[in-house]
């Protein structure tokens, strides 16, 4: 026990600094459940320390704060950053921020609404970055369910979790729709499942104004799903259309940041750490403007319609064109 002990508090140091994830030319913005953190303590607390100054992403969202003084010392051992926490369950939410960021309020929303939310109200940042307003929502759904959503039945936890996605909506198209807004955090649910008992089909259904940023993750290879035991992918985030041109590569810069491959096995991560991987976007501060006459040179790869299948060209729907380049452009044929 002794000896594996040491081994835990020796592993952290030794490959994190290989992770390779933020940009000095992009926005950088992650959510990571810590699981109960910290789940080893002070051997937690210095690990994640340390993952947080090598990703170095200006903004992380963090779910399950268990201990909010440990959480006020990590953020006391971290020169380069300030954080937040919520104190009113044993599974907080809360953020990390980069100290030169310009933050304008952190406050929860929907507060009547507590039960959809599993008693965790959305936790919003409203900051300035790059001269532009930005609105994120730091979220841990309901977990647990059937899998089958049933609509006559408020205690059913998928019923729970399309709640709280519709309220989340309604609440942003009327007092966000001016802003760039990311929606992230544990959603505890699956983003490719069948439509009919789908949680997601609010912001599916409005393919517009929302992209899930995070939809072709289940469809990679299942170890880069950001929770492996089950397996699945339970983090996401959700971008809304102010924010679609920012996002360049929808595959390289949208991702499940492996650390557990620098601990040497996602068992001694999750020993450390959380039994959730960290998943992170890339947004540019300086959106490219798309010249179409470039557009022309590259080889289409895929199109797709909103739900994710692969489409034929049609009329008066939207659709997404992904390049042989990986590059990512929605298309409206208007009659």
């Amino acid at each position: 026990m002794k000896k594996l002990l040491l081994i835990l508090l020796c592993l952290p140091y030794i490959g994190f600094a290989q992770i390779n994830f933020s940009s000095q030319n992009s926005f950088d913005i992650i959510t990571w459940n810590l699981e109960w953190f910290p789940k080893q303590g002070i051997t937690t607390v210095d690990s994640v320390k340390r993952i947080i100054e090598i990703i170095d992403a200006e903004i992380i969202a963090l779910q399950e704060i268990n201990n909010i003084s440990e959480f006020n010392q990590l953020v006391n051992k971290l020169d380069s950053y300030n954080g937040y926490s919520t104190n009113t369950s044993s599974l907080n939410l809360g953020y990390i921020y980069k100290k030169t960021l310009n933050i304008d309020s952190i406050y929860t929303i929907l507060n009547s609404e507590s039960y959809f939310f599993a008693g965790r109200l959305p936790l919003v940042m409203e900051m300035e970055y790059g001269e532009e307003d930005y609105v994120i929502i730091n979220n841990h759904f309901k977990c647990c369910g059937d899998g089958i959503l049933d609509f006559s039945n408020s205690n059913d936890e998928e019923y729970r979790r399309f709640s709280a996605i519709s309220l989340l909506k309604t609440y942003i198209d009327s007092t966000y729709s001016d802003k760039n807004v990311l929606i992230l955090g544990d959603l505890n649910d699956l983003i490719e499942e069948s439509y009919i008992n789908n949680v997601f089909t609010p912001i599916i259904n409005d393919s517009i104004n929302y992209l899930i940023a995070d939809k072709y993750i289940p469809f990679q290879n299942t170890v880069d799903w950001s929770y492996p035991t089950w397996p699945s992918h339970l983090d996401n985030i959700i971008i809304n259309q102010n924010l679609f041109d920012n996002l360049s590569n929808i595959y390289q810069n949208v991702k499940t940041i492996r650390i557990d491959n620098y601990l040497g096995s996602f068992q001694i991560y999750d020993n450390i750490i959380s039994d959730h991987l960290p998943v992170g976007i890339n947004l540019s501060s300086n959106p490219t403007i798309i010249n179409e006459n470039n557009i022309k040179t590259k080889r289409k790869n895929k199109l797709f319609n909103i739900s994710g299948q692969l489409s034929n060209p049609k009329r008066n729907t939207l659709l997404i064109e992904i390049y042989d380049d990986g590059t990512v452009e929605r298309k409206i044929v208007i009659d």
